[in-house]
């Protein structure tokens, strides 16, 4: 995972190494998901592949966690549904994955930016 691919039309604020950005957002990540943080550290794929995991299982099991960690992301409703109505269970996952993670970084990103105003 590099800032380049995840938020392509953003740069690091000022004194902020791409390492500790990408760490915070993992921690974003955590708390939205409400992952253990221990058995996110052991894994041995990384963030995107663990979100696109599960979210998949989410949607086949048990979906009402998935939707709130979307909500909590502030990922919009809209969207999820029509990424879910667009495309197959394993794509769907994918895409959503991707704009999970885009969308913690973004968070991230404008906390950092707009901290000291």
């Amino acid at each position: 995972m590099n800032l380049a691919l995840v938020l392509p039309e953003r740069t690091l604020p000022e004194g902020v190494s791409e390492e500790v950005f990408l760490l915070e957002v993992k921690a974003q990540l955590i708390k939205d998901f409400e992952w253990d943080e221990s058995l996110v550290s052991q894994a041995s794929v990384g963030v995107l592949q663990l979100l696109e995991d599960h979210i998949g299982w989410g949607m086949e099991r048990d979906a009402t966690p998935v939707f709130a960690a979307f909500y909590r992301l502030d990922l919009g409703e809209a969207l999820v549904r029509q990424i879910l109505h667009a495309y197959d269970r394993d794509e769907a996952s994918k895409i959503l994955a991707e704009k999970a993670l885009q969308r913690a970084a973004l968070k991230v990103w404008t906390r950092w930016t707009f901290r000291e105003m």
